[in-house]
């Protein structure tokens, strides 16, 4: 039963993080800019289950974010609210992330 809601916090993860918000594709990743932004997100959660502020972290990532927009960032700031809240730990978080980004080849589509 634990590998099920383990599974389950991940799929819920996977559709929070990834539903598409447009067809115009801003940010393309690398194959090492995928392996950064996927341990760069279960970092995060990892800080978070040690204990981290939430609106620390979003100031980290802003100030990131400006010295190097449309990037890994900016796709954390995106995601911050569920990479915040998921019960999946951090070792599920990179796989998920990784592999979605290895997935898009790379591509996320504009926020706005």
């Amino acid at each position: 039963m634990k590998s099920f809601s383990c599974l389950s916090a991940v799929l819920v993860l996977v559709l929070a993080l990834f539903v598409p918000r447009t067809a115009e594709a801003n940010i393309t990743l690398s194959q090492r800019g995928c392996q950064s932004y996927a341990s760069w997100s279960g970092n995060l959660v990892w800080a978070r289950e040690l204990g981290a502020d939430k609106e620390k972290a979003r100031l980290e990532l802003t100030a990131l974010d400006r010295k190097t927009p449309a990037s890994i960032y900016e796709l954390m700031l995106r995601n911050l609210e569920s990479l915040w809240v998921t019960s999946a730990n951090w070792e599920q978080v990179t796989l998920v992330v990784l592999q979605d980004c290895i997935n898009r080849r790379g591509m996320y589509e504009s926020a706005t």
